[in-house]
């Protein structure tokens, strides 16, 4: 197994890139495909960037993918980060939910004085 450190991850778009820290035995050094397919085989809900893995790979369509996942190392700063941007999208949800009730609780006659 070799490791490597998460280049990027998008759990929207289920997929990311790892960054390996050495070469492989055919001496490639690109970045190794990660597809949440295998997040989940592993039992892994999301990576975050820098976080440090080790991996298994293989190649598929001609290019590296990482099959087998374990997280090392969490990296918590980007743990962090990430927890209060969807703090931050709830927040900005709710508000907007909030605003459309009260734009519809007029009454029926609201423009009679």
């Amino acid at each position: 197994m070799r490791q490597g450190k998460v280049k990027w991850y998008n759990g929207k778009k289920c997929f990311g890139f790892i960054t390996p820290d050495t070469p492989n035995a055919d001496g490639n050094t690109d970045d190794v495909f990660v597809h949440s397919s295998s997040l989940k085989a592993a039992g892994i809900r999301f990576l975050n960037e820098n976080d440090i893995v080790e991996f298994e790979e293989e190649v598929r369509n001609d290019k590296l993918s990482a099959t087998t996942i374990t997280v090392i190392q969490r990296d918590e700063e980007s743990a962090r980060r990430f927890q209060e941007r969807r703090a931050e999208r709830r927040r900005a949800i709710e508000e907007r939910k909030h605003r459309e009730e009260k734009s519809t609780r007029r009454g029926f006659a609201f423009w009679k004085k």
